[in-house]
């Protein structure tokens, strides 16, 4: 007997997967991830963070297919050296700064991911998996599995405290410092060169502490909401995860999925269908370290 998770995985996205895609906004009012979007990952990940709340209203707004994308000559190739911020004077990276795309997962490692992983690896892919440090210290092998493959690390916070950045200097430095210090307890010559606030909701305070800790805070450009399992499941998610991919995706897109904080096996059923498509339209890549 099949699962009705396994299910999932096998189907992949529906080919009538609704066209239409949305942007959604935090309800905190946060518009750090995306690239002018007044979007955010307004996550109630419902990791190991019990007292994690769903945004109370998300604004949409429709967003058009890209127009025509770049084809993928390597699916492996290296970004330009240093991926600029969107704008003059922005210290958050919402863009890959040239015409290839970098795919992220948050919220891990957690039991997803080494599907997310074989799948990279069969495709030749490389992404940016930005990991929790609880998670990291209940799967540290999943994070030396991430290294081992040729990805990029992100820190994304102890337990994903949504509210870090407004607090002490001291508080954000030691989270951020505790993060690493579990990531390197993994994998002890791994670089740790980004930072991703949960929720999108970067403040100039953890910014700056990032940057002295020697991290460039990584935003986004492209948010299917996959952690949002109160609104869709199962098929519905899935073929949700590739209607917003498939729409918004651009050169020089950062795109957000998840690996971690609870059951992805609809992102992994989307994954399964957009990688080899994504890889036929762009250069996919990993930030670079």
């Amino acid at each position: 007997m099949i699962s009705a998770c396994a299910l999932v995985v096998l189907a992949g996205c529906s080919s009538d997967a609704p066209s239409a895609a949305s942007w959604h906004a935090s309800g905190s009012g946060s518009a750090q991830g995306l690239a002018g979007q007044g979007g955010g990952d307004p996550i109630a990940h419902p990791i190991a963070a019990p007292g994690s709340v769903t945004p109370s209203a998300a604004a949409s707004a429709s967003a058009s297919p890209s127009a025509s994308a770049s084809a993928s000559t390597s699916a492996s190739a290296s970004p330009s050296a240093s991926a600029s911020p969107s704008t003059p004077g922005d210290s958050i990276i919402r863009t890959t700064g040239d015409q290839t795309v970098a795919l992220t997962f948050d919220d891990g490692p957690g039991p997803d991911t080494p599907t997310i992983l074989k799948m990279l690896r069969d495709q030749g892919i490389k992404a940016t998996f930005c990991v929790i440090g609880q998670n990291v210290k209940q799967y540290p092998q999943y994070v030396q599995q991430i290294v081992a493959d040729g990805h990029t690390l992100c820190n994304h916070t102890w337990n994903h405290d949504e509210a870090l950045g407004k607090k002490s200097a001291d508080t954000i430095r030691a989270d951020l410092q505790k993060t690493s210090d579990e990531i390197h307890k993994a994998v002890p010559d791994a670089k740790v060169l980004y930072f991703r606030h949960p929720g999108g909701n970067f403040t100039p305070l953890a910014v700056q502490i990032a940057a002295e800790l020697g991290m460039k805070s990584l935003g986004w450009s492209v948010d299917p909401w996959d952690w949002n399992v109160k609104k869709w499941q199962g098929q519905q998610m899935t073929n949700h995860i590739c209607s917003v991919v498939r729409n918004n995706t651009k050169p020089g897109s950062i795109v957000l999925s998840h690996d971690g904080g609870g059951d992805r096996s609809a992102t992994m059923a989307a994954y399964k269908t957009l990688l080899p498509e994504l890889k036929g339209k762009f250069t996919l890549v990993a930030m670079p370290v």
